[in-house]
């Protein structure tokens, strides 16, 4: 298989945009070849992935690969997803969201021209009404007399004109500066989940629990964290395929989202495992929690694209963790994997948690 090696500081490759368009057509070569060696599926995010990894723009993302090939031989779209977060994402998103205030930084500088030229205008109001007032009435004649007020009524139609092209514009920029925030919060939405299952992904959660550990408790039962991870999973990609394998991780996904309420947060945590985090919950609400979740996975059927026959029966094993304020969350996710490996040496299809089963 090939390894690649990370190239000396002083001969780093060179970014994307600083390479040749020969470097470039080289490296995209291999990246294809790559694909098909390692059965990576070419669509845009595995073909970043690899890009950066034959290009050996990132020393980090080239051991993870090097250590994933090593182990079985082919990139899953997990793996890719997964490398793609880690390394990828925050580029990419930066990139968006550099665009998308871009547009609003314009469209601000649309409104303020707008209303200097509305200022412009009132002033260019303001001076023909001084012009006329600065004028003796008795001294004019009625031809003069009609012609002024004439020309005042003529500014005053312009005027109203204007103003009604300026509030319209106004108006428009009010709603494309909406759509664009709205934009920009969707983006930052979605680079925190998972596009398969739309949980938080790994990073995000594990920044949410670090933030939320370092405040207060809002409540004297502190925090409980479940670890939860889909049983057989490697018995079932090789009996029905590798969608059956994505039909189950949804399907268990849907039921978590499903058994959340508004304070709680839950993420794909791994390939086929999870975490939930339960602010203010005693153990006995968790432990009741992971045994509706449990007892709802075996009986809900799973659709697999493609096969008329859905699968049902899957199980999953537990972790639950609980402490009091003040508890790190490497000792919370800690115990919580520590019980789940209980869980799944004890038999599968089991609830661990300390002083409970």
């Amino acid at each position: 298989m090939l390894v690649l090696t990370t190239p000396p500081a002083e001969a780093a490759t060179p970014n994307p945009g600083q390479r040749s368009f020969r470097e470039v057509c080289q490296a995209a070569i291999r990246v294809f070849d790559l694909m098909g060696k390692y059965k990576t599926a070419p669509y845009p995010r595995a073909y970043a992935v690899l890009f950066a990894y034959v290009s050996g723009s990132d020393a980090r993302l080239i051991a993870d690969v090097n250590d994933l090939l090593l182990l079985k031989e082919h990139l899953s779209p997990f793996d890719v997803e997964s490398l793609y977060q880690e390394y990828l994402s925050e580029d990419i998103g930066a990139f968006a969201v550099q665009d998308i205030g871009a547009a609003i930084g314009n469209e601000i500088g649309a409104v303020r021209d707008i209303i200097e030229k509305s200022l412009k205008q009132n002033d260019d109001f303001t001076a023909t009404l001084d012009t006329f007032a600065g004028q003796s009435l008795e001294t004019m004649s009625s031809e003069h007399l009609a012609a002024a007020v004439t020309g005042l009524t003529e500014e005053n139609r312009r005027m109203a004109d204007l103003t009604r092209q300026l509030n319209q514009g106004l108006a428009a920029s009010q709603g494309l500066i909406g759509s664009l925030y709205t934009q920009l919060e969707d983006l930052k939405s979605q680079s925190l989940r998972d596009p398969s299952t739309s949980l938080l992904h790994r990073r995000a959660f594990e920044k949410h629990l670090e933030e939320r550990l370092s405040k207060p408790a809002r409540s004297a039962d502190g925090y409980c964290l479940i670890r939860a991870e889909i049983d057989g999973i490697k018995a079932l990609t090789d009996s029905h395929g590798p969608l059956a394998e994505e039909a189950a991780i949804q399907c268990f996904a849907a039921l978590v989202a499903s058994a959340l309420s508004e304070d709680d947060v839950a993420a794909r945590y791994g390939a086929h495992d999870f975490a939930i985090l339960l602010p203010g919950r005693s153990l006995m609400h968790a432990y009741n929690l992971a045994v509706r979740i449990k007892h709802g996975f075996k009986l809900t059927p799973c659709s697999v694209p493609g096969t008329a026959q859905p699968i049902a029966g899957m199980t999953a094993s537990f972790g639950v963790a609980h402490f009091p304020a003040g508890v790190s969350p490497e000792t919370l996710l800690g115990e919580a994997e520590t019980h789940l490996r209980d869980a799944k040496a004890s038999g599968r299809n089991l609830i661990k948690a300390r002083g409970l089963a």
